[in-house]
């Protein structure tokens, strides 16, 4: 069996697709092969993720000054090519998107450079179509977070660098501000309800949860941090 792999990344040439055969019928051994064409995607899709119920689409960022969202049809043709079509982008409500969570109804991105999260609804059918708040960043949908650390060359703004959820919450690692903020959601949309505290400089960058413990890694810090939970 050959499993396709999309490798997302800092350029200018779109998705690119490999194909991975774990024991090929010749040799025996696993092989790698490069597509040579490439999935159109703009500029810097540094995070991509497969939608939870429709293999065929993925969601993407454009991790640039104005960040972007895409969303991407695949398709398999008859010579075995994968291929795709970007079918919705919107405004990723802040700069340098790098990362998303996908829920059954929306998108939420989390902006490095603009130290925000933004809510972005969707829908499925009749085609998949992202709703664009364009400039607008309405509280409860956009959450800005504010804070730095003693790394001037790092931490000189918030930089929310992963959207997690858990249960009811929402867990935004924030390198710039060595914090886990914590959102839930209000009767008027998320806001900020505490957060989880870091040494200064330690720079967290991604976080699970698992069997009562919340797992950190420290990218700054070259740690990693246990919390109960």
């Amino acid at each position: 069996m050959t499993y396709t792999l999309l490798v997302g990344g800092y350029t200018s040439n779109g998705v690119r697709v490999v194909q991975f055969d774990p024991k090929t019928t010749t040799t025996g051994s696993p092989k790698l092969s490069l597509q040579e064409s490439t999935i159109p995607a703009g500029s810097d899709p540094s995070w991509i993720i497969q939608h939870p119920k429709d293999r065929n689409l993925i969601l993407a960022v454009n991790e640039v000054e104005d960040g972007k969202l895409l969303a991407i049809k695949l398709a398999n043709e008859e010579s075995g090519e994968t291929t795709g079509t970007v079918i919705s982008t919107v405004a990723s409500g802040g700069a340098h998107p790098a990362h998303l969570l996908v829920t059954k109804d929306a998108i939420i991105s989390g902006n490095y450079s603009g130290g925000s999260i933004l809510h972005v609804p969707y829908k499925l059918e009749p085609e998949c179509s992202l709703t664009d708040h364009k400039d607008e960043k309405p509280s409860g949908i956009h959450v800005q977070f504010r804070g730095t650390g003693p790394n001037p060359d790092r931490q000189e703004a918030s930089h929310p660098h992963e959207v997690y959820r858990h249960g009811e919450e929402l867990l935004i690692p924030d390198l710039g501000a060595d914090k886990t903020w914590r959102v839930i959601k209000g009767e008027n949309g998320w806001e900020v309800k505490g957060a989880v505290e870091y040494p200064a400089g330690a720079g967290p960058r991604h976080v699970l949860v698992h069997d009562g413990i919340l797992y950190t890694v420290l990218e700054l810090s070259n740690e990693l941090a246990l919390h109960k939970w």
